[in-house]
């Protein structure tokens, strides 16, 4: 049961934007009176059928040195923002809010 309410949760986190990993998991933390660990996140983001995995981000640490980040969307905004996207295709969003996928970007 309390893994249904955080894929409910998460997949209203993700309907406005594409989120990382540690956003998803700070929100979760923040709303959720047990909350989760990343490990459990992580399975919950992987296995739903609805959220897709559309890219990554660096993130440097001091002790660790840099690592990836991935980031996360539901499918139904990829479909609204990104027509002609595929599955594994990254997307890149600017500062400025546009969305482009590396497929468009190969093609400047």
């Amino acid at each position: 049961m309390k893994t249904v309410r955080i894929r409910e949760k998460i997949k209203k986190f993700l309907a406005e934007r594409p989120r990382n990993t540690a956003e998803i998991l700070e929100h979760i933390n923040s709303t959720m009176r047990h909350g989760t660990t990343s490990q459990q996140l992580g399975n919950v983001l992987s296995k739903d059928k609805d959220i897709v995995k559309v890219g990554y981000i660096k993130r440097s640490g001091i002790l660790s040195g840099g690592y990836d980040i991935c980031e996360w969307a539901t499918r139904i905004w990829v479909a609204d923002n990104c027509p002609g996207w595929q599955e594994g295709q990254p997307i890149i969003i600017d500062v400025h809010g546009n969305v482009q996928t590396s497929d468009l970007i190969r093609r400047s």
